[in-house]
């Protein structure tokens, strides 16, 4: 049996079938092994035995076994008895179906057995017979099935455990990247040179206090970006503070053309949420969506917690997107609303949340039906093990 479909991230490992030949090639081993030991039995017990006959009474049952494994490993996944809340079930069912298939090999061995050695009168009857080798092999032939649930198990948590590490590798690669996009792409040349011009536009009119605010907000966002530097989940409360620093700096650049609005519920602020993960949409947002206006524009960020999610939505209420589909998320903000090219853009938003939750996550970006567009983000609501103090987590 062969891979049974694709291993994306959010399906489970154990979905992976082992190949036909690895199941084949190991139950062939195994009667290979039997039938030596058998021929080697029959020589010290005085009755020799060629090694092609033992090979006859003892491969039949490898193959049977080869036929069986791939049965008992989907029974194992099905009512799987070494984990999750069902497992007394688990253990049932494949306590019962053991019993059976040692019982159903017995029979088919001794047929076996009497179609090579030959039948007497003194032969017992099938079904007896059968029951007689039930009860001298259910221990032994019992132990094979449990050992195959048991490797299956074993194979499949080291390959989620490989994988988990594979996926914590490429998060911390992508956590990188969105640090350091921020640094040269989000806080990138024109969003400088913007703060910059503000800076210059407000001592030149006198506006000393303002000049050094907006310093210190670019001081104080670059250190928070620092400070997280290896972080790949932090509280929504973190998450927010950033965003207020970087919206500080927009405020005074915008003055009266941008108003914004936190609304975030008071059990969302310990949720964890990945870094990094609202500033390219709100960036977006106010590039695409504010900057163009001449009138007021407005951006809404809020979350939600509903049921056992997090709902995260940046919203602002300018144009809206020019078409529908990831094209067009794209071109409105390809690179975290930093014209084209890869990074931290939409795509990537996506693509994090996919590695960080697989299914259990979603994002779009749609138009609003009063107008504007609504980046919206689900995630799986979780509360941050550490507490964290300053911007920071300990």
């Amino acid at each position: 049996m062969t891979d049974s479909g694709p291993t994306a991230t959010g399906r489970r490992t154990r979905a992976r079938y082992p190949r036909w030949w690895v199941i084949l090639t190991a139950w062939l081993a195994w009667g290979l092994l039997w039938s030596t030991q058998v021929a080697l039995y029959s020589r010290l017990g005085g009755k020799l035995m060629p090694f092609l006959e033992a090979l006859r009474l003892q491969m039949p049952l490898g193959f049977a076994w080869a036929l069986l494994t791939p049965g008992i490993i989907w029974l194992g996944r099905r009512f799987p008895p070494f984990e999750g809340r069902r497992w007394p079930l688990g253990v049932a069912v494949n306590l019962i179906v053991s019993m059976v298939v040692v019982y159903l090999l017995g029979l088919g061995q001794i047929v076996n057995e009497r179609s090579v050695l030959g039948s007497s009168a003194r032969d017992l009857p099938l079904l007896i017979a059968g029951f007689r080798s039930w009860l001298f092999w259910l221990t032994s032939d019992g132990m094979l099935y449990w050992a195959v649930l048991a490797i299956d198990s074993g194979v499949a948590r080291y390959r989620e455990a490989r994988e988990r590490e594979l996926r914590a590798s490429q998060l911390e690669a992508q956590l990188s990247q969105a640090r350091l996009q921020s640094l040269k792409m989000q806080l990138q040349p024109h969003f400088l040179f913007n703060a910059l011009h503000t800076i210059g536009q407000l001592v030149r009119s006198g506006q000393d206090a303002l000049a050094v605010q907006v310093v210190a907000g670019l001081g104080d966002l670059l250190r928070q970006l620092l400070d997280s530097a290896t972080t790949q989940e932090v509280p929504l409360k973190q998450e927010l503070e950033f965003l207020r620093s970087y919206l500080d700096i927009e405020q005074i650049r915008f003055r009266d053309r941008l108003k914004v609005v936190v609304d975030a519920g008071g059990d969302t602020f310990d949720a964890r949420v990945p870094h990094l993960i609202l500033q390219p949409l709100v960036e977006n947002a106010i590039r695409h969506g504010i900057t163009p206006r001449t009138s007021v524009g407005r951006l809404l960020i809020s979350a939600r917690r509903i049921n056992g999610s997090l709902h995260l939505t940046v919203r602002d209420d300018g144009a809206g997107l020019p078409s529908s589909g990831l094209e067009a998320r794209d071109s409105r903000g390809g690179a975290g609303g930093g014209g084209g090219g890869g990074g931290v853009g939409l795509t990537n938003t996506s693509a994090r949340l996919q590695q960080l939750y697989g299914d259990q996550a979603s994002f779009d970006v749609v138009n609003a039906e009063d107008g504007g567009a609504i980046a919206h983000i689900v995630l799986p609501f979780r509360l941050a093990v550490a507490d964290w103090r300053g911007g920071q987590e300990r």
